[in-house]
């Protein structure tokens, strides 16, 4: 199957801010449906910018969360794409998870940190719910950027060895102007 790529970074971090969005959604409403969350995860974003739980559970609520979390997920995707660009693919399943983790970690405490939202719950099990559901969305974030961006994005720096200075620095004497070509070269 020949999947499409592509070298546009901001697409490409909002396409896997959308997918990670998808799953999100499912995830924690699951998690509702199950009892292990009091909230869904929009009606706690919704809750920063509606004045009751009630308003936050209306129709209206809920889209205003969805975009909101469709927002902060694009946002968390398009710096995962900038990460990935500049720390190469290696270890992208445990990169993502922990890069989730931790935009999760600081939309929660800012979800939660206003004043004005009342709706935020405060219990350990939504926390640890959410917590996970953030993880989940960072896995599924990078798997998307592996998956939907072209190689090129991710040419990770290589440092060229340089065999004939590094064997004519061991000869020569030390001086300021050695010392300066011994610095390595990066390809970009």
């Amino acid at each position: 199957m020949n999947i499409p790529k592509t070298k546009d970074r901001m697409l490409l971090g909002i396409l896997a801010g959308g997918l990670a969005f998808i799953v999100q959604s499912i995830f924690d409403y699951t998690s509702y449906k199950l009892n292990i969350s009091k909230r869904p995860y929009w009606t706690t974003a919704a809750g920063v910018w509606v004045s009751s739980r009630r308003q936050a559970k209306q129709w209206s609520g809920q889209m205003l969360g969805a975009w909101m979390t469709f927002g902060l997920n694009a946002v968390n995707g398009i710096f995962m794409v900038w990460s990935f660009t500049k720390a190469g693919l290696n270890k992208w399943p445990l990169k993502g998870i922990v890069l989730g983790s931790i935009a999760g970690s600081i939309t929660n405490a800012l979800l939660s940190g206003f004043a004005k939202n009342k709706v935020s719950p405060k219990d350990s099990n939504s926390t640890l719910s959410y917590s996970l559901t953030n993880a989940v969305t960072g896995f599924i974030a990078s798997w998307a950027i592996v998956i939907f961006g072209d190689k090129s994005l991710f040419n990770e720096r290589r440092v060229i060895a340089n065999n004939a200075k590094a064997e004519s620095l061991t000869v020569m004497p030390y001086n300021d102007s050695s010392a300066e070509s011994s610095c390595p070269t990066y390809l970009q």
